[in-house]
């Protein structure tokens, strides 16, 4: 049977092997219109696998050789060997589903079962394209799926570490439900450990000879930030030494409301609040003004200097589930899935 004859749900695990024409022909020749965003190894293309009449809607991401990175010989390669035996191993709602490959003549793609919102760059849709409940809907999605990583597989096993988590490697669909496209610097579980980052980087940690779940903590605290505080850059920004450290922003900020405490009378304190909120966001009718402290101190907590002070992703996930707006639409954030998702991804 030729490659993708078969879609979701009538054919068994097998990952088509495919040629670079196929993803070209998915993409319309890789079309300007069919683009969509640009992770830190390549770019994601939207794309449609037609079989006589039934159309599946995919997503391609191609690798590329970029000189801002101090590429060695096979490192694509590696990272996509990687990702085939990572989406064959584990399944969780949070993880793109495996649809193909390509590893032909120095191309080298992959083909996820998804269909992407219709503007995809997570980017400008954390600036100006989501909502208070949507933002919350991407952070429990997002917080269930490294707890799941974390989570012990088998005693042999160690756990499994992300590391360059990015805004650029998250990818929603139509119903806001956020994705993880890119794992190529994953350690733990079936992978031997490895010392090389490139992500929204944890300083404390990087001179670290192993591997820790508070490094995805960190940069999912950085994550959480850009979702609240509409402050949004990606690990690029670091190497071009751009200005925008949001953690830096939002640690001198907290420090400024620590010492105004200290200035302040206990009976005047309750009126002073600590934010990372941006203001539109706080003014919008699902949002609750009990939670606008609260979230800041949980992106706070995430982003602590030292490891060990930082919450798991457990505790994480928690603190989430108290704020009185995620309570308040339960239904729509999907509560009960991602709660189950947690323990049991394949109930999904």
């Amino acid at each position: 049977m030729a490659p993708g004859s078969n879609f979701a749900g009538e054919r068994d695990q097998k990952t088509f092997k495919l040629k670079y024409e196929d993803l070209a022909v998915y993409t319309g020749n890789f079309s300007e219109s069919n683009y969509l965003s640009h992770f830190q190894f390549g770019k994601l293309y939207r794309g449609k696998i037609v079989r006589d009449d039934r159309t599946l809607t995919v997503m391609v991401k191609m690798w590329e050789i970029l000189e801002k990175y101090n590429f060695e010989r096979g490192d694509n390669e590696r990272r996509l060997m990687d990702e085939i035996m990572l989406l064959r191993h584990e399944m969780h709602p949070g993880m793109v589903k495996l649809y193909g490959y390509c590893n032909e003549n120095h191309n080298l793609g992959a083909v996820y079962e998804f269909n992407p919102f219709d503007s995809n760059n997570f980017f400008n849709l954390s600036v100006d394209g989501f909502t208070w409940l949507q933002r919350m809907k991407v952070a429990l999605g997002f917080a269930s799926l490294l707890k799941f990583m974390h989570a012990p597989k088998c005693s042999f096993y160690k756990l499994y570490i992300v590391r360059n988590l990015d805004c650029a490697h998250i990818v929603v669909d139509e119903d806001y439900n956020p994705k993880l496209c890119d794992f190529g610097l994953i350690t733990g579980g079936i992978f031997p450990d490895r010392t090389i980052y490139i992500g929204y980087i944890d300083v404390d940690s990087f001179y670290q000879s192993s591997s820790s779940d508070k490094q995805d903590v960190f940069t999912f605290g950085v994550i959480l930030l850009n979702l609240v505080s509409k402050r949004v850059y990606s690990a690029d920004d670091t190497i071009t030494r751009k200005e925008v450290d949001v953690v830096d922003w939002a640690l001198k900020k907290y420090k400024k409301f620590l010492k105004l405490l200290d200035k302040t009378s206990e009976s005047e304190r309750k009126n002073i609040i600590f934010s990372v909120v941006d203001q539109n966001i706080v003014a919008e009718s699902d949002f609750e003004a009990a939670d606008e402290e609260k979230i800041s101190e949980l992106v706070i907590d995430c982003v602590r200097g030292k490891p060990d002070e930082r919450p798991t992703m457990k505790q994480v996930i928690k603190s989430l589930l108290k704020l009185k707006s995620v309570k308040k639409n339960a239904n729509f954030l999907e509560v009960t899935k991602r709660v189950r998702t947690c323990a049991n991804p394949k109930s999904a």
